[in-house]
């Protein structure tokens, strides 16, 4: 089986670590990978992804962009012609299968198109803030969306409770085709040993990793730290990503008297972010939305016995135990975030617990090989080819 990953990054963030996961272990299984990213011209250019995977650049237009409503359509008309015998050229080149859209987007027309012109097998896999933007619907919603949603042979989800709201959300969807895969982790990838202490990198500080935008509520999370950050002068807020909201948030923080202790990290490449996650006294995910679909960042800081607070949005109190491997929250709420950092900072006890069973949990629940088989059942029961071993 031949596969095409349609992503428009490569290999950054959460999104990129799935695709990039669920490559390898299809290759592991002698099937072949190939990724289609978002590009500036109008044919393929050939390139190998940052991780090895053959990979093309291509433009792929929305029908309507809202700073320029009238040449975006002209433009989107004038070369979807060529846009569409380009991806069919690459398909027809590796003899692909199926096509796994990943955080789909206005630009999905064409794909949809193809779907019925050529009969190609589609997957859409969905992660959270591309169909629920600060956990509800963008309206109105772009029609090329709406046209893969209703092409798509499956659509995947993170997690049930996310699956759930989608459709609420989104009716069009039908709930047959909706498939639950949720997201793994590698926790050797990220320097997991089994046989590591529990001390943190002095001095101590709390994690965050999330795009600095509302629905993340990294706002909340400053607040919290805040209202803690007298009782610990050497606690230090280290938040990695970036976002539009980043200035407002730095802003927050200088308002609040906190500004020289909360480093604002930007975006960071994977091995600072496993040292990150593997020093840190906690992990924090304060999402204020059900767009927080699974919680990989979480997931993460668990597989590396890590304590975690989150928000009880989405799918997090799936994969969180509140009081048994980690602690819920309510969204929004910074007096119960303080009070729960403030709770795991005073009792190294209850944090090194709350660690190690998340650990555990994680390690067992949510391997990446066990998200790839599933990606691979997945495709190989809408294609209807069949293993030869």
């Amino acid at each position: 089986m031949n596969v095409l990953h349609i992503v428009a990054w490569d290999n950054l963030g959460g999104v990129c670590r799935v695709v990039n996961r669920v490559g390898k272990h299809l290759q592991s299984r002698g099937h072949g990978v190939h990724l289609l990213l978002a590009g500036e011209g109008n044919w393929p250019e050939p390139i190998v992804s940052r991780e090895g995977f053959p990979a093309y650049r291509l433009l792929l237009r929305s029908p309507v962009r809202h700073e320029a409503p009238v040449l975006s359509r002209v433009a989107f008309w004038l070369t979807l012609p060529r846009t569409l015998l380009a991806i069919r050229a690459i398909i027809r080149r590796h003899d692909i299968h199926v096509v796994n859209v990943h955080f789909p987007a206005g630009n999905t027309l064409g794909i949809a198109l193809m779907r019925r012109a050529w009969k190609i097998r589609i997957v859409t896999s969905v992660h959270g803030s591309d169909l629920l933007p600060d956990g509800v619907r963008r309206h109105p919603a772009p029609a090329g969306l709406i046209a893969l949603l209703r092409a798509s042979d499956a659509i995947v989800v993170p997690s049930d409770a996310f699956g759930i709201a989608l459709h609420a959300a989104w009716p069009e969807i039908d709930t047959a085709r909706l498939r639950t895969v949720p997201n793994g982790v590698d926790p050797h990838e990220l320097g997991y040993a089994a046989d590591a202490d529990d001390t943190t990198i002095a001095p101590p500080y709390v994690l965050s990793i999330a795009h600095l935008a509302t629905y993340k509520g990294v706002d909340v999370l400053i607040r919290a730290f805040a209202a803690v950050a007298g009782a610990w002068p050497e606690l230090r807020l280290k938040l990695v990503s970036d976002g539009p909201a980043r200035a407002d948030l730095e802003a927050l923080a200088t308002s609040l008297g906190v500004r020289s202790r909360v480093d604002f990290l930007g975006t960071c490449e994977r091995p600072q972010v496993a040292e990150l996650l593997r020093g840190c006294t906690l992990f924090v995910l304060p999402s204020r939305s059900n767009s927080e679909s699974f919680g990989i960042a979480a997931a993460e800081a668990m597989a590396l016995d890590r304590a975690v607070i989150a928000s009880r949005v989405g799918g997090l109190p799936g994969l969180i135990e509140d009081g048994v491997s980690g602690l819920l929250v309510p969204p929004g709420d910074d007096a119960a975030l303080a009070t729960a950092m403030q709770h795991l900072l005073t009792d190294p006890a209850l944090r090194r617990a709350l660690g190690t069973e998340a650990g555990v949990r994680v390690r067992r629940d949510y391997p990446w090989h066990t998200t790839g088989s599933r990606y691979e059942e997945v495709f190989l029961r809408v294609t209807g080819l069949r293993e030869s071993t």
